[in-house]
Formats: C-alpha cells, sequence, structure tokens
C-alpha cells in the first residue's frame, strides 16, 4: 500500500469513528424531561407553598428543646448545628443524646456535656 493509501484509510477509520462517537452522545428527545415550563410551574408551587409555611425559628434556637426529639428531628438538629460543639449548644446535645439512646451514634468516649 502506498502512503497516500494509508493516509487515506486511517482518515476515513477517524472520521466514521468520530461520527459514530457523536452520534451515541447526541441528545435523544425523552418525552419524561422536564421542559422549561413544568420546572416554572413546580418552583412557583414551591415557592406559594413556602410562602404559606411559618418558619420555625425554634429549630435554629441553642436552647434546649422543650419536647424530647425524634430520630428524624435530631437529624436535622445535627444537620442545622453542624458548627455547634455539643459541650456549648443544648439543643444539639438533645439531639446527640436521642441519637444515642436510638442507636444511630455510638460514640468511642462521652462527650463530657452528657456524661
Amino acid at each position: 500500500m502506498a502512503a497516500w493509501q494509508v493516509f487515506t484509510a486511517t482518515l476515513a477509520t477517524l472520521v466514521i469513528m468520530a461520527v459514530t462517537i457523536m452520534s451515541l452522545h447526541h441528545p435523544h428527545h425523552d418525552p419524561d424531561r422536564l421542559s422549561v415550563e413544568r420546572i416554572r410551574d413546580r418552583i412557583n408551587k414551591e415557592r406559594s407553598v413556602s410562602a404559606r409555611a411559618t418558619p420555625d425559628t425554634s429549630a435554629w434556637s441553642h436552647l434546649a428543646p422543650d419536647h424530647p426529639l425524634g430520630v428524624q428531628e435530631a437529624h436535622r438538629t445535627m444537620q442545622q448545628h453542624r458548627r455547634c460543639p455539643v459541650a456549648e449548644c443544648a439543643r444539639k446535645a438533645a439531639a446527640f443524646r436521642a441519637l444515642i439512646d436510638a442507636g444511630r451514634i455510638k460514640p468511642t468516649r462521652m462527650p463530657p456535656a452528657l456524661q
């Protein structure tokens, strides 16, 4: 084979590979895909629901809760107070204790605030 034939065959192979790869990665129309209008409707509904709901400001308080925390509420409290030390935040300490009692946390050593 001459050099130009090798070059042409290589070039043709690369073009075929490029076309194949591009056709595989070409986005296809998905009927279940969200349209812009559906996304806008969903955002507007979420905004209207959140505007009607009154925010629970007690969750952001560092005072001890006035009721025993459930597991889900304790998880949420631990996330909301992730930067608070357990020894300084009574709400995080209560959440930590609730998760220990529920068996969700097994500390290697007990924080001094919980002993």
